[in-house]
């Protein structure tokens, strides 16, 4: 009884640890889209960007990136779902490199392998984004689609190409339009 039982122990607490660091990207692409103004419900056009360093350096299951000298920080996690690999990511554009420096720009990003779960991705980044938004898109393509709310500019982009580093990337790009162009 105790040779089935330790292993049958060790399996629970060990498949237990893998659900726990792992996370659904739906959940997250609707996280990130559901409110076309912020993120998370923590990030925001104008935050500090210490509220932004305070924020994603604790979270255990994202790696955040910073450099005093740099404009931009940024914090990504991925996950492996029924074989396929997806990272999520998320990046911010300050006025400066100081602490109190605002977000003028941000960026979340989904990153695969897999053309089929980007363009998936993409689409229901689109549909999210349409349910929270008053206007239709101010310009829409095959690959990108364009909201203007207030003075925000919200591009949501797939351009069906591996990068570099071979993944497909869907990003949603969101900047205030009395600082930065697209």
């Amino acid at each position: 009884m105790k040779r089935l039982f330790l292993p049958a122990v060790f399996l629970t607490i060990f498949s237990g640890m893998q659900s726990f660091a792992a996370f659904d990207y739906n959940q997250s692409v609707d996280e990130a889209a559901i409110d076309p103004l912020t993120a998370y419900h923590t990030l925001y056009l104008g935050m500090p960007r210490s509220d932004f360093s305070a924020n994603f350096s604790v979270l255990s299951d994202w790696t955040f990136y910073s450099r005093p000298e740099a404009l931009t920080e940024w914090a990504e996690r991925s996950t492996v779902a029924n074989d396929v690999k997806v990272t999520e990511g998320v990046s911010v554009y300050t006025e400066t490199t100081a602490a109190k420096a605002r977000v003028l720009a941000f960026e979340n990003y989904f990153k695969t392998d897999k053309k089929k779960v980007a363009q998936a991705i993409y689409s229901r980044i689109i549909a999210t984004i349409y349910a929270g938004v008053e206007d239709f898109p101010e310009s829409q393509s095959g690959n990108q689609m364009t909201w203007v709310q207030k003075d925000v500019t919200i591009v949501v982009s797939f351009d069906g190409k591996k990068a570099d580093d071979g993944q497909y990337i869907v990003r949603i790009r969101r900047y205030n339009n009395s600082v930065l162009k697209a």
